[in-house]
């Protein structure tokens, strides 16, 4: 069973801290304005803003210190995250076992903050992937509306419809599915691989729909993964696959797209029974839309449509217009 945190009231603390690398002043700033417009108390940790060591926030010790504390205050309701980049991975070791699932709140972030999406999934507490604190600073109302009513407690639910720019991605392949979402950032989510935070080993023990999305990342490398996770009996158990950005990385002589290569690659293996969705609105984009890691999630997928909610199954659903796929 995975725990869901409490919905937020007029009033509650949202911590901000910055596990990873270093972030502009200015993106917490413009956060904080956010939170207070909906009515909830930022609070920004001592170390958020620095003092920066190298490329990260803070020092190691410093960003674990306010890391444990606002788990520890059972005050703050949510902890939004400044940015990813790198440096989470350090804070792991660290974690007492019981911290987060005895003081559940939501945990908001994604990239390099997908180490600590395993760290909660371990430990049983459904998590926000989504917007950071630069997010906030983006022209689109969608992400933080969706952002908002995640934090309500009311039902995320999109409908995504594929456009003309999609045009030489692969197919969807059609299918409904039903599990528990996991996955995030697919290359720090592969350096927890064998660890006590390998998502995987959640996966692999019940009915799960798998969701991967990564930056700079060459094809091979991405293709290397899934070879592990293969071989590791995870995607001969999924029910479905989500597909999100993959951005900033250049063809190969053998694919001319990540998509071509990951779907030629589920057809070779023959992981043909599963609804799969690319081009999902996941990852490092603007329009970055929010999942709840670790909800019970149904899927439905056809050539040019994705319908997606968490918590409910779609007979619970009201109807919602539908999202145009554009990556900005």
């Amino acid at each position: 069973m995975m725990i869901k945190p409490e919905k937020l009231n007029p009033g509650d603390k949202v911590a901000i801290i910055s596990p990873a690398s270093a972030v502009k002043s200015e993106y917490i700033d413009n956060a904080c304005l956010f939170l207070r417009e909906q009515g909830l108390v930022p609070l920004i940790m001592p170390h958020a803003k620095g003092p920066q060591c190298g490329s990260y926030a803070a020092s190691r010790q410093e960003r674990l210190s306010d890391f444990l504390n606002v788990w520890e205050d059972k005050s703050i309701k949510a902890v939004l995250c400044g940015r990813g980049g790198y440096g989470a991975t350090h804070l792991l070791t660290d974690i007492p076992d019981n911290l987060l699932h005895d003081n559940p709140k939501w945990l908001i972030g994604f990239s390099d903050i997908s180490a600590l999406h395993a760290a909660t999934a371990k430990q049983g507490i459904m998590s926000v992937h989504g917007p950071m604190t630069r997010n906030f600073n983006s022209d689109d109302p969608g992400v933080k509306e969706i952002m908002k009513i995640i934090l309500e407690d009311k039902l995320p639910e999109y409908n995504v419809v594929r456009d003309n720019i999609n045009a030489t991605l692969p197919a969807n392949r059609p299918g409904t599915a039903q599990g528990r979402l996991f996955g995030g950032n697919l290359a720090v989510l592969n350096g927890l691989a064998g660890t006590p935070f390998d998502m995987a080993n959640r996966i692999a023990e019940e009915d799960s729909i798998l969701f991967i999305e990564d930056i700079a990342e060459p094809i091979y490398k991405v293709e290397r993964v899934l070879y592990r996770l293969l071989m590791q009996g995870v995607l001969n158990k999924i029910k479905g696959l989500i597909v999100g950005q993959f951005t900033e990385y250049r063809q190969s002589a053998d694919h001319s797209s990540m998509e071509s290569m990951i779907d030629s690659f589920l057809e070779v293996h023959e992981i043909s029974d599963i609804p799969v969705v690319y081009d999902f609105l996941c990852g490092h984009i603007e329009r970055n839309m929010p999942l709840v890691e670790g909800a019970e999630t149904y899927l439905k997928v056809s050539a040019t449509t994705t319908e997606l909610t968490q918590y409910k199954p779609f007979s619970d659903c009201p109807a919602t217009p539908p999202i145009s796929l554009k990556k900005n």
